[in-house]
């Protein structure tokens, strides 16, 4: 099946966007903005960056369900002493990076590319920007981050943004700054896979995916080529409408495991 079996309790949770499975391990605000996202899943074209700060950014523009979540508290279940104004001493850096990570993501799950592209700015770039504000350097969380990152420069994808790159070019330089061991590449992969397997491609559309990835199991580099040429076909803009979806839940659950995982 070409599926690496070491993710296969992986891609049987997560083959499913509208799966409940695992819910319990979140915040109730964290639930709200999961079922938000599973019932509303995104386009994988998203429309032009704002390139604002993040206090700068209305957040009127995006739906409600994301005013809950307000600091990076919010991502700790009850288990891991959730919910704002709490402290929590055995927290460790991972956890507390990761969870700023993750809150970037439930706004990616809303349409807020601007908002998490603030928010994992400082732990994926090495420098002070206006939009992040200040790095922080040599981050736990720089992998998941910048992984992050280029899933928000995919979102951008025709449109020119930072630097005058087009959001398909700037996702690439940013899946390749990611470090290559972490999980999500082999995650990511997996899941592809598997989606192409199940899903109703017409021959043309097959035949463009068998071209696309060359006779190789899905990477980063030819999904990449696959976003940024799926508008041959209403069918392999879904198919590429599922997968960011999927990935971004990936994420999403990787980062979950770290910032509530058992004590």
């Amino acid at each position: 099946s070409g599926i690496n079996a070491e993710y296969g309790d992986i891609i049987s949770v997560n083959m499913n966007l509208y799966s409940t499975v695992g819910m319990e391990e979140y915040s109730p605000n964290v639930s709200e903005v999961v079922r938000y996202f599973q019932l509303h899943p995104l386009p994988h074209q998203g429309p032009p960056m704002l390139y604002q700060p993040l206090g700068d950014l209305d957040i009127s523009r995006l739906p409600d369900v994301i005013e809950g979540i307000q600091d990076p508290d919010d991502m700790f279940s009850e288990s891991q002493g959730g919910g704002r104004n709490v402290t929590c001493s055995g927290r460790t850096k991972e956890q507390e990076h990761t969870a700023v990570v993750m809150r970037g993501l439930l706004y990616l799950m809303v349409g807020g590319t601007d908002e998490t592209h603030d928010l994992v700015l400082p732990y994926s770039l090495p420098c002070d920007t206006d939009w992040g504000g200040p790095a922080i350097l040599d981050s736990p969380a720089l992998g998941s981050a910048t992984y992050a990152h280029a899933l928000v420069h995919r979102s951008e994808g025709k449109f020119i943004g930072e630097l005058g790159m087009i959001g398909w070019d700037n996702a690439r330089s940013w899946f390749s700054e990611t470090p290559q061991d972490h999980p999500m590449f082999s995650k990511a992969s997996c899941v592809t896979e598997a989606t192409e397997q199940s899903y109703n491609l017409s021959e043309d559309d097959k035949l463009h995916c068998k071209k696309v990835k060359q006779n190789d199991a899905w990477n980063w580099r030819t999904m990449m080529d696959l976003f940024s040429s799926c508008d041959k076909s209403s069918g392999l803009t879904e198919f590429c409408n599922e997968l960011h979806n999927k990935e971004i839940m990936l994420l999403f659950q990787h980062c979950n495991a770290i910032v509530n995982k058992p004590s």
